[in-house]
C-alpha cells in the first residue's frame, strides 16, 4: 500500500505505536461510533487489536495531518465485491469534523484506486448520518441506491444505508 499526500494530509499505513492516538482521537468516542458499525472501544486493548487488523489490511490508511504524524482517522476498504468493486469506509476524530479533512482524504483514496485500475468505487452511510453522504458527494460520488445493513457488528439489528459510487 502506498502513502498518499494531499495539501493538508498524509495518508499512510498504520504502524506499531498508533493505538494510543487512535484510542484518544476516535475509537473510544461515542459521538464518533454512533453511526459506525462498531461500538466505542472500552479500553486500549480493543484498539490495539483493531490496530493489528489495520496493519494487516491491504487497503487501510491512517489519516494524519501533514505536520503531525498522529492518526486522527482512517480510510479503508470495508468490503470488496465479487465484481472487484471496493467499498470505502472512513472515520475521523470528532475534533476534526467539519473541516473538510475527510472529503480531502476520500478524494485522495478514490484517485489512488483509479490509478490502481479500479473502474468503480462505492461507499455507504447510515441514513441517520447525512453528513457522511455530504462527504461522498463532495468527493465526486453520486447516490446509487438504498439498502439494509447490520447496524453494529455482533448485532442482529439492521439499519437503512445509502450507497454512493464513482466510476472511472
Amino acid at each position: 500500500m502506498t502513502e498518499i499526500t494531499t495539501e493538508r494530509l498524509r495518508l499512510r499505513p498504520f504502524k506499531d505505536g498508533d493505538a494510543n492516538a487512535m484510542y484518544n482521537n476516535w475509537t473510544c468516542d461515542e459521538r464518533v461510533a454512533k453511526y459506525c458499525r462498531w461500538y466505542p472501544h472500552n479500553n486500549i486493548s480493543e484498539t490495539e487489536m483493531f490496530l493489528e487488523y489495520c496493519k494487516g489490511a491491504e487497503y487501510c490508511w491512517a489519516i494524519t495531518l501533514k505536520d503531525k504524524d498522529e492518526p486522527i482517522g482512517c480510510v479503508d476498504v470495508v468490503r470488496m465485491s465479487e465484481d472487484n468493486v471496493p467499498e470505502l469506509g472512513y472515520v475521523l476524530g470528532y475534533d476534526y469534523w467539519g473541516k473538510g479533512i475527510m472529503t480531502e482524504a476520500v478524494k485522495a483514496v478514490i484517485a489512488e484506486f483509479i490509478k490502481f485500475g479500479f473502474n468503480k468505487i462505492e461507499a455507504c452511510h447510515n441514513i441517520d448520518n447525512p453528513a457522511s453522504g455530504k462527504v461522498m458527494e463532495k468527493a465526486g460520488m453520486t447516490y446509487s441506491r438504498n439498502s439494509m445493513a447490520i447496524k453494529k457488528f455482533g448485532s442482529d439489528e439492521m439499519c437503512e444505508v445509502k450507497y454512493y459510487e464513482i466510476n472511472k
